[in-house]
């Protein structure tokens, strides 16, 4: 998501309409393991758990399973990340999706010609609102949901989503899983466990050598 959050500084003060694109946002169901591993400043790799997928399913039954990527999580300007709730990995399911959707659409993987930018911003906000009726997470924000979802289809988002340029993807584990959005009574492939990327394969990828676990983040829902 980066630079794309950047616009939050211009939205965050409006809360007008903040109740109402709560009550029109839907949510899904979040499930499943998301694994971060830090690679750089604001650079990380987004390693999908193969027993345990992070798997987002939409209320229109629309599955979406990310594939291993690099991600910053959520780009917040460095002046709201003092706010409550305004951090880079404050709402990391919600970022981490949205950024499989631009991944998708900027690499042109299976599926990315039916997404438009209204799309991953609907989907932001699902997850987003998923994450806040939960309160392990701190409960409902509307003016935090609403700034967030304004900012990821401005101006500043629509260039990035049509110029944006593809990264190379990294070669965590076979493509196991389908790419794209899927229907929830699409059974999803089996995914065969995999041993963590020996050094040789990371120095090919251009990734540091493995120096352990305290370079990981982990979440389970």
């Amino acid at each position: 998501m980066r630079r794309i959050l950047t616009v939050l500084a211009l939205v965050v003060g409006v809360s007008g309409c903040s109740d109402i694109t709560w009550q029109t946002t839907k949510t899904g169901q979040l499930k499943g393991k998301l694994v971060i591993e830090w690679i750089n400043q604001d650079e990380f790799l987004f390693i999908p758990d193969p027993a345990q997928p992070l798997t987002f399913t939409r209320a229109n039954a629309e599955v979406i399973v990310p594939e291993a990527m690099y991600t910053d999580g959520g780009t917040i300007p460095v002046a709201l990340r003092a706010v409550k709730s305004y951090s880079p990995w404050g709402y990391a399911p919600a970022f981490i999706i949205h950024d499989w959707l631009f991944t998708m659409k900027q690499c042109k993987l299976a599926g990315h010609d039916k997404l438009t930018l209204d799309d991953a911003a609907t989907v932001l906000a699902e997850v987003l609102k998923t994450v806040m009726e939960n309160p392990k997470y701190g409960g409902p924000n509307k003016l935090v949901h609403y700034s967030m979802y304004e900012a990821v289809r401005s101006t500043v988002a629509k260039d990035y989503w049509d110029n944006g340029k593809c990264a190379t993807l990294p070669r965590v584990r076979p493509a196991t899983r389908s790419a794209a959005p899927r229907s929830a009574t699409e059974s999803a492939p089996q995914a065969t466990p995999q041993p963590p990327l020996s050094d040789a394969d990371r120095s090919r990828l251009g990734l540091p050598a493995n120096q352990g676990a305290g370079r990981r983040i982990e979440m389970t829902f």
